[in-house]
């Protein structure tokens, strides 16, 4: 399962991405946003394993970016959810 942070630019992404990797986040990686959950948002965002969830929030908050949104990630036999999740 797979966690998506939804940003307002490109820049923002691969800011974030480099953050996430300096702070040895593993699974965090650059990819474009699922059709359902990039509206008003840029169309490439970060994801990263539920594993890491926890470091995650607490970069996403110290990070501090307008415009940022979290989304879980959920995986139905017919087709894939996304959830806005509060950090």
């Amino acid at each position: 399962m797979y966690y998506y942070v939804g940003l307002e630019s490109r820049t923002h992404a691969f800011l974030l991405e480099h953050r996430m990797k300096s702070e040895g986040m593993k699974t965090c990686e650059i990819t474009y946003m699922p059709r359902e959950i990039m509206i008003d948002l840029c169309n490439i965002g970060v994801r990263f394993k539920e594993n890491e969830l926890p470091k995650a929030i607490e970069l996403l908050r110290r990070f501090n970016l307008q415009g940022l949104k979290l989304y879980k990630e959920v995986v139905r036999p017919d087709r894939y959810y996304y959830h806005e999740i509060s950090y």
